[in-house]
């Protein structure tokens, strides 16, 4: 069962990261609309519409005939223009942010439900044509109806999504898209709050000599890992499993997965049953991966303070929502390196993982930004506000020397390039953030 729900959850990611699978199944609604209605009206014939809306019904073969054959052609030549939107907004999000942000494009829920409307309108108004005949007379009136009413909604849908793209492709919309991702991915991964008084970590143990390497079946990004089925196969063999490869690396084909002792236990089938609890694929995915998200965020930062582009702005937006999302991290307790479970036939199982960490995640988040930014004071003071955020969210003394090693950093970057009078708001700031993380503010600059 746990190997079922590990695989229903990688086809159901791929099937809805792209164009496909939304698009299908409203076009497949659509058509079975399309059936049913059109069986009805066969079974039950309603003649020649009267009545007090009878003006609704088109009652004459031709009129049908044409009036579908009108939307059906509309509908396509809308398909090739919504398609057209998506490419020009993939490619200017591509060359303006980073190519990474390309994958919350394709999984966009609107763009994906856009395709399967039209395209479904066009198969519904085709399925309900094909019905439509001159002798004997037959129109299924209730159907044609339908197909103008579709045809109505599928124009507001349009205006709709040249909406949502419109605002989709802005900088601050597609930041804050991928901070809730990430921020998602943060409550999953590290689902508990941070203790006040966090217990020392586990003494974790070390691989033999003899040690059985598990190999990855072919190469690729690990995507998803599955620690149930981890644990489940080192109760039932009794083993220790130690994972030696951190979420979002990318594997080589027969590169190192995981290590397995003692080698009794390390059979073929057990070997294969540890690879396969591993995902691979082609792209660095959000699925488990919650410094994908900060890398993402942190790309279009530097996009931003390029030479290039010259948009601090932006980058200060990137920062605003970096500082959000660490201060997230900060107030959730890191999931524990060791899983240990007893083994029915004696001893225990164990799973030694190889976790996210917060100085890792703070590292990712700033040590570009403040690299590439040092010529910015707008930028360098943003960063310092952040890591004072951060610095508030927790109280752990060895993640508050951390943001201050970040903090001392960012205006020692600063020292060459500007006079003290630019400085002061900066050195401002530094104090502010000395005294968040419970340490002496250092002598002001001559």
């Amino acid at each position: 069962m746990r190997r079922l729900r590990f695989w229903l959850r990688q086809v159901l990611y791929d099937l809805g990261a792209g164009l496909l699978l939304r698009p299908a199944l409203i076009t497949l609604a659509l058509a079975g609309l399309a059936i049913g209605l059109v069986d009805l009206e066969v079974r039950r014939p309603t003649g020649r519409p009267d009545g007090r809306f009878a003006w609704m019904l088109l009652g004459e073969p031709s009129s049908a005939q044409a009036v579908l054959g009108t939307i059906a052609g509309s509908m396509m030549a809308v398909v090739s223009i919504v398609y057209s939107v998506l490419v020009m907004a993939l490619s200017l999000a591509s060359m303006q942010f980073s190519p990474r942000i390309l994958g919350g494009f394709m999984r966009d829920r609107i763009s994906q439900t856009t395709l399967g409307v039209f395209i479904g309108t066009f198969t519904y108004c085709l399925i309900v044509l094909r019905s439509v005949r001159a002798e004997p007379a037959f129109v299924p009136a209730v159907a044609v109806s339908g197909a103008i009413v579709l045809a109505l909604l599928a124009l507001g849908w349009l205006i709709f999504f040249i909406h949502h793209i419109a605002q989709g492709i802005q900088a601050n919309s597609l930041v804050e898209r991928i901070a809730h991702e990430t921020e998602q991915v943060i409550d999953e991964v590290c689902p508990h709050p941070a203790a006040p008084m966090a217990a020392a970590p586990a003494a974790l143990p070390e691989a033999p000599a003899d040690a059985v390497v598990v190999t990855a079946p072919r190469a690729g990004y690990i995507q998803l890992m599955s620690e149930d089925n981890l644990l489940a196969l080192a109760v039932a063999g009794g083993v220790t499993i130690k994972v030696t490869r951190a979420m979002g690396d990318f594997v080589p084909r027969g590169g190192e997965l995981a290590l397995m002792w003692p080698a009794a236990g390390a059979d073929a089938g057990a070997r294969a049953a540890c690879a396969a609890a591993f995902d691979l694929g082609t792209a660095r995915t959000m699925q488990q991966d919650l410094e994908f998200g900060l890398r993402q965020i942190v790309d279009i930062g530097l996009k931003a303070i390029s030479p290039a582009v010259n948009d601090p702005s932006t980058a200060a937006t990137c920062i605003d929502h970096l500082g959000h999302l660490l201060a997230h991290l900060a107030t959730r307790e890191s999931p524990a390196a060791l899983l240990e479970q007893a083994s029915p036939g004696g001893g225990a199982g164990r799973v030694v993982m190889r976790r996210h960490s917060f100085q890792r995640a703070l590292d990712l988040a700033f040590n570009q930004l403040r690299q590439y930014g040092r010529t910015d004071m707008a930028v360098s003071i943003r960063m310092l506000r952040a890591l004072e955020e951060i610095a508030s969210a927790t109280s752990a003394p060895e993640r508050l020397a951390r943001v201050w090693h970040h903090g001392r950093l960012v205006v020692a970057a600063c020292g060459k390039d500007f006079q003290p009078e630019d400085r002061e708001e900066l050195e401002l700031r530094l104090d502010s953030l000395a005294r968040a993380c419970a340490v002496e503010p250092p002598a002001r600059s001559g």
